[in-house]
C-alpha cells in the first residue's frame, strides 16, 4: 500500500488531464479483488475516478472496497439494491462515471501501473483502444501465452470484421464516453465489451497497442474463458435446451447487428441482411447460401480469428451445418 500523503495526492483530481473514469462491476469477488484494487490505485495516470458498481455481493466484497474508499477519496462505492447481472451493472457504472475516458475493470485481474497512461496516449481520434494481456493462472503466474498469441490483435474499422466473432476483451479497453453514450442501453443479450466495439466500428475504429499492460486471470468462475469467448455454464440445462438458447441468441444479435449497420454501408448493410436470411433454418437452399456468404468474405468474418486461410476454409464449410 502507498503511504497516506501519496494516496492523497493521487486522490487529487488534476484540472489539467482529462478525467478517467475506472468503471468496474463487481460480484462476489472476494478472493481477487484486493490484489485487483491495488493494481488500479497506483496507476501513473494522475487523474482517475474509480467508479464501482457491486450486484448484491454476499461474501466479503463490499468490506474490501470500503477499506480501500477510505484511503482513496476518488473512489465512489455504489451497491445496487437488486442483482441487475454483469451486462445491466457496466451500463450502469458507466452512466455513473464523469470522465471523459471510461476504462472497464473486472474484479479479478491485474493491471500494469503504466496501462492507462500509455493507452490515453494511443487513442487519439480513435473512440476505442485496446492492449494485449498476458494470460495468468488463479494465482496470477503466467501460463506463458498472451492472448495475441492465440488471436488476430489488430486495428479493426469494418463492422463484419466483429459481427461473428469478437476478441477484445473489456479489461484491455480505453473508451472514450461519447461512445458510450452512443451504446447505452446495453443488450442483455451481447456481452458489453463486444456490443461496444460493434458500435465503434462505425465511429472510426479501434486502435490496437501491441504491449501486454494488463494479468487476466483465468478461473473457474470466469463468466467467459481467454481467448476463446467460450462460457463456462454453471447451469442445470440439457445439452438441447442450451443448443436452442445459444441458436436465439445467434440469431438475435445478428438481427440486432444487421438493423444498426447504416445504409450507406452497402457491403456489410448486404452481408449482415444474408446472414439473417440464412441463419433462419437450416434448409438446403440456407446452408449452401451461409457457407457460401462466409467463403466469399472470410477475410472480414474471421479477421479476428488467428488461423490459417485452410482452417479459415475448413470453417466456411462447417458453416454449412452451423450458425455462429
Amino acid at each position: 500500500m502507498k503511504t497516506d500523503q501519496t494516496q492523497n495526492e493521487n486522490s487529487i483530481i488534476n484540472p489539467v488531464m482529462p478525467v478517467i473514469s475506472i468503471v468496474m462491476a463487481t460480484y462476489n469477488g472476494g478472493l481477487y479483488l484486493e490484489q485487483q484494487m491495488e493494481s488500479i490505485v497506483v496507476q501513473t495516470y494522475p487523474n482517475i475516478e474509480i467508479i464501482i458498481v457491486d450486484d448484491c455481493s454476499t461474501d466479503n466484497t463490499i468490506e474490501i472496497l470500503q477499506m480501500f474508499q477510505q484511503k482513496y477519496s476518488n473512489i465512489k462505492l455504489f451497491n445496487n439494491a437488486a442483482n441487475l447481472g454483469y451486462i445491466k451493472n457496466f451500463e450502469k457504472g458507466c452512466s455513473l462515471a464523469s470522465g471523459e475516458y471510461i476504462a472497464l475493470c473486472d474484479q479479478d485481474d491485474y493491471w500494469h501501473p503504466d496501462k492507462l497512461k500509455k493507452m490515453k496516449a494511443a487513442i487519439g481520434d480513435f473512440p476505442l483502444v485496446y492492449c494485449d494481456s498476458i494470460l495468468c493462472d488463479e494465482d496470477l503466474q503466467p501460463i506463458g501465452v498472451n492472448i495475441s498469441d492465440r488471436v488476430s490483435c489488430r486495428d479493426f474499422d469494418n463492422c463484419l470484421q466483429q459481427a461473428i466473432f469478437c476478441r477484445i476483451y473489456g479489461h484491455a479497453t480505453l473508451i472514450k464516453k461519447s461512445l458510450i453514450q452512443h451504446a447505452i442501453p446495453f443488450l442483455d443479450t451481447i456481452p458489453h465489451d463486444w456490443w461496444l466495439c460493434y458500435i465503434a466500428t462505425f465511429h472510426g475504429g479501434m486502435k490496437y497497442i501491441p504491449e501486454p499492460l494488463a494479468s487476466y486471470r483465468q478461473h473457474s468462475a470466469n463468466i467467459f474463458g481467454a481467448a476463446g469467448g467460450k462460457s463456462r455454464k454453471h447451469n442445470k440445462l440439457n445439452k438441447a435446451e442450451e443448443k436452442r438458447l445459444e441458436m436465439k441468441k445467434i440469431r438475435l444479435r445478428i438481427n440486432t447487428f444487421y438493423k444498426l449497420c447504416p445504409d450507406d454501408s452497402i457491403k456489410e448493410k448486404e452481408v449482415l441482411r444474408m446472414l439473417v436470411k440464412t441463419y433462419q433454418s437450416f434448409s438446403l437452399i440456407n446452408n449452401f447460401q451461409r457457407m457460401i456468404l462466409f467463403f466469399n468474405n472470410y477475410e472480414q468474418l474471421l479477421a479476428s480469428k488467428k488461423r490459417s486461410v485452410i482452417r479459415k476454409f475448413l470453417f466456411c464449410f462447417k458453416m454449412f451445418i452451423k450458425i455462429k
